[in-house]
């Protein structure tokens, strides 16, 4: 069928034509087509985190990274160390911490995004963990200390053992003087200053010298260096000294005078 009509004071033309079975319209005026299909998106890929880097914080290294906003959804990271796995982190983590490091030593990172179905590839930084100077190591905690006589005079008898040392430090990080204290000898004490791995002091009192039964009072002079440190707990602890004790006795309670020299070797309890 065909019809005249008018729009606005113009004519215009329309067919409609029926056909089975379909139907088909148009008008000269603009006639309306069909709807087009909606394509279906492809799929994300999972893809690597972005700005990964490991940074050396003392003894420990700290790793940090971002997702990537074009990355389908991530479940985890996996993060090895030196090619063996360290840890897996949740998908909504943005840093991990490695406290499992030692001085001196370099480590290599990777990290790996993990959807649902695949695993992104992996993004890599490396970083060295610095070696601090024996100055720097905290004396602090028991340590067994062993004795060889170097010379002696005066004493009808002198014999000396192992020494157990304590050290507390002054401070409430890092390396600094420190109060020294006999173990066994619990009156023995006495502070001990510190310059760079050195540190020396003396005590006067009773030091394990008799005189016709009676305690003698000696001065004694401890000098000695810190031999070796490791990282304890994250932190630099001397491990090994190494030095000697000087100690005298004046003339006292009918005596002769008393002198003698050790060296001494002392090892933090706990780490042989």
């Amino acid at each position: 069928m065909i019809g005249v009509g008018s729009q606005r004071g113009r004519s215009y033309w329309c067919a409609l034509i029926v056909a089975a079975p379909l139907a088909f319209g148009g008008c000269d005026s603009g006639g309306g087509g069909g709807t087009e299909g909606e394509s279906t998106p492809t799929p994300k890929t999972v893809l690597p985190p972005v700005g990964f880097s490991a940074t050396a914080d003392g003894f420990s290294v700290r790793l940090s990274w971002s997702a990537d906003p074009d990355s389908a959804k991530i479940v985890e990271y996996e993060i090895t160390r030196n090619g063996r796995t360290l840890t897996t982190s949740s998908g909504t983590s943005m840093s991990y911490t490695d406290t499992e490091v030692r001085p001196g030593k370099k480590y290599d990172y990777e990290i790996r995004s993990e959807g649902a179905s695949a695993t992104s590839e992996p993004v890599s930084d490396e970083v060295r963990i610095k070696t601090p100077s024996l100055a720097d190591a905290r004396l602090d905690g028991d340590f067994g200390v062993t004795v060889k006589i170097v010379s002696q005079s005066g004493y009808s008898s002198f014999q000396r053992g192992s020494y157990g040392w304590h050290f507390k430090p002054k401070c409430r990080q890092g390396a600094c003087d420190v109060v020294w204290r006999d173990v066994v000898l619990k009156n023995v004490h006495a502070v001990l200053k510190q310059k760079g791995k050195e540190y020396s002091g003396s005590y006067h009192g009773y030091f394990g010298v008799s005189c016709g039964g009676t305690h003698s009072s000696s001065t004694v002079d401890v000098a000695f260096k810190v031999a070796k440190a490791r990282a304890l707990a994250g932190e630099w602890r001397a491990t090994k000294i190494e030095g000697t004790v000087e100690n005298s006795e004046v003339s006292q309670f009918g005596c002769v005078s008393g002198s003698a020299s050790v060296a001494v070797k002392g090892t933090l309890r706990g780490t042989g």
